[in-house]
């Protein structure tokens, strides 16, 4: 998804929001983890239970946080904090609105408003610990910006320009936020409100065009990897990969189909890694290459089930009248041969941008 912060303010209202089907499930069983997924159909944050291949996959609740919600960009669960319990982060690009509520209950904690459209171009939510939240806008006079919001009263207590920002992860083992936008991942540091220097890791620059010409790949979304500390998920136009926060090692980088990263090239070999399961077919590419004449599949956005192992990727293939940047199914992969698997309840009225296992740890 494609889109200058303007005014941030509080809503005032509490609001558990719309109800539009039944409630949301709670975290399950050994079968696998439940999701959320944002659906622009819909207009709707909509719940699943885990993804399990020859099982039918149909929504057991449906979510406007807000009546103007324009179906979504992100949706995290997270640990509590102040707040206690567990708690949904959510945020919507079309309506410029962010939230975050009690989960299951959905009762709201905190929320405001960012701008309407493309003015905010909202496409990521952190809730941090602290009860402030961090804030991924791909808008504004120098091409987007990382905000933290304060807990209380919504005020732009830090705000850094960040070219094409997409996404934000807090970690709690570095005690840092991480932002990923066009040509780099970007390590803060987070203390009380606060955004300290910024440790910029050069993205694996886009392989559709010569190494020389140093085309960045547009960075989507970080996410934890599951069971691996050290590790990341990165997404970007060229693909999938994982970050080694340490990079002391060298690690495999696994010839795939779209050819991202390039060996021995902006970190990739010891920075980036695509030594995990399944990584060939996760960067398989699409059936038809892009206008660049380079195959890939523009992923928005992934992560790995803690309870299976599973992964579910999200790239766009969009039903008609729907963004360029949606698909109408999610794809799981998993063992033992790492096959695709596509999971939607209904092609016609299903546009994803983003799907999130429901997993409330950070990493």
């Amino acid at each position: 998804m494609d889109g200058p912060a303007s005014g941030v303010g509080p809503v005032a209202a509490a609001s558990t929001g719309t109800v539009v089907a039944a409630p949301a499930p709670d975290l399950a069983a050994a079968s696998g983890t439940p999701v959320a997924a944002v659906n622009e159909t819909t207009k709707s944050i909509e719940f699943y239970p885990a993804p399990r291949p020859g099982k039918p996959w149909k929504p057991t609740g449906r979510w406007r946080p807000v009546k103007d919600w324009g179906g979504g960009v992100d949706v995290k669960l997270r640990p509590g904090g102040p707040y206690g319990g567990r708690v949904l982060a959510v945020a919507d690009g079309a309506s410029g609105y962010v939230g975050i509520y009690s989960y299951p209950g959905r009762v709201r904690k905190w929320s405001a408003r960012l701008g309407r459209g493309r003015k905010a171009n909202v496409h990521g939510v952190e809730f941090l610990p602290d009860g402030n939240v961090a804030i991924a806008s791909a808008a504004g006079p120098d091409g987007g910006s990382i905000k933290i919001l304060a807990r209380k009263g919504a005020k732009v207590l830090t705000s850094r320009t960040y070219p094409g920002a997409h996404e934000v992860l807090y970690d709690p083992s570095l005690r840092v936020l991480w932002a990923i936008g066009n040509d780099r991942l970007t390590r803060f540091r987070y203390r009380a409100g606060k955004l300290g220097t910024a440790i910029n890791y050069k993205l694996p620059r886009s392989s559709a065009y010569p190494a020389s010409k140093n085309a960045p790949s547009f960075g989507h979304d970080v996410q934890p990897v599951y069971g691996r500390k050290d590790r990341l998920w990165i997404l970007t136009s060229g693909g999938v990969t994982q970050f080694s926060k340490r990079g002391t090692r060298r690690c495999k980088i696994v010839r795939t189909a779209v050819n991202w990263p390039l060996p021995g090239l902006d970190g990739a070999g010891r920075r980036y890694c695509n030594d995990f399961h399944g990584a060939a077919t996760l960067n398989a590419g699409n059936e038809f290459p892009d206008r660049e004449g380079s195959y890939r599949r523009f992923p928005k956005s992934i992560g790995n089930d803690p309870a299976t192992g599973r992964v579910l990727l999200t790239y766009p293939e969009p039903v008609p009248e729907a963004h360029s940047w949606t698909t109408p199914f999610a794809t799981l992969y998993g063992r033992p041969n790492w096959k695709p698997v596509q999971f939607s309840p209904d092609r016609a009225t299903t546009a994803y941008y983003r799907v999130r296992w429901l997993v409330a740890a950070y990493q």
